[in-house]
């Protein structure tokens, strides 16, 4: 799954995402912009250097919306919208965790006064922090209209819904 971050104006960015077996979807506008780092670029990389399957990504992976995102080519948006909303709250606790993981690897990485305590490990801490830096390099330097292109690197199996189990 490509995940493609574009900067939309001077504090505005979107987020689309595309790849096979799901409907192209976008957010925009993307919420949490931030000079270096956008709020969903900093999911994108917890979740998958921590392999988190049910956070944002996991579910857009599975054919979810993360309850975030919509799809223009969805035939059915009625449909899309329910299978979104069965995914996103079958992965609650992984989605609940990303945001505790953000928060506890940018603290660390911003060097804020106060730092969340965690039981992640710190290797794990600091192989995120180095993502963000390497991110926010090359989001800093990015022009209005500029993207920048990540792709998902885990294959995701979530639960749709009851009836699949």
């Amino acid at each position: 799954m490509k995940v493609t971050f574009t900067r939309t104006h001077a504090r505005g960015y979107c987020v689309s995402v595309e790849g096979k077996n799901i409907d192209r979807v976008t957010m925009a506008p993307a919420p949490g912009y931030d000079d270096r780092l956008p709020h969903d670029v900093a999911h994108f990389i917890v979740e998958s250097e921590l392999g988190i399957m049910g956070g944002v990504f996991g579910q857009l992976a599975a054919g979810g919306t993360a309850s975030t995102f919509h799809s223009a080519e969805s035939k059915n948006h009625k449909k899309a919208r329910k299978r979104g909303t069965r995914i996103a709250k079958a992965n609650k606790k992984d989605a609940l965790f990303s945001e505790h993981a953000i928060w506890a690897a940018q603290s660390r990485w911003e060097k804020h006064d106060i730092i969340p305590s965690t039981d992640i490990p710190t290797k794990d801490i600091e192989r995120i922090i180095a993502r963000f830096e390497d991110f926010a390099g090359q989001w800093s330097k990015l022009p209005t209209g500029g993207s920048m292109s990540l792709e998902w690197p885990h294959d995701v199996k979530l639960t749709r819904s009851k009836k699949a189990r």
